[in-house]
């Protein structure tokens, strides 16, 4: 198929296909000037955009392939894996943040009615 059905069934657009080529991250035949895309390549291009909204940076995705033909799976595992830890941390991060703003609300919250009460 071409990169227009290519796009199509995938999601991504055209330029963005190319842009994944360019990077090394699509391994497309060619028929004549055309580029022709396979079923697997279609699948690649729906992984490389899943990855995207997990916010993995296509720069990760690239040193993932490391200039193979294809992925190391369990290298990739281990890179989400430690995706994983940092999201979690993150979140972690996040509730200690959570936690001092609601102080910090209600410690503003006994000033007005401190305040409040004088008038």
């Amino acid at each position: 198929m071409y990169i227009k059905e290519a796009s199509q069934l995938s999601g991504a657009t055209q330029r963005a296909i190319r842009l994944y080529e360019s990077l090394g991250l699509l391994s497309v035949s060619r028929s004549g000037k055309y580029r022709v895309y396979s079923d697997t390549n279609i699948n690649l291009i729906k992984m490389i955009k899943e990855a995207q909204t997990l916010g993995i940076k296509l720069s990760e995705i690239v040193n993932l392939k490391d200039g193979n033909d294809d992925f190391d799976w369990a290298v990739v595992r281990d890179f989400l894996t430690g995706k994983q830890q940092d999201v979690e941390c993150q979140i972690r991060q996040l509730e200690v943040q959570r936690e001092k703003i609601l102080k910090y609300r209600q410690s503003i919250d006994v000033c007005v009615k401190g305040v409040d009460s004088d008038l």
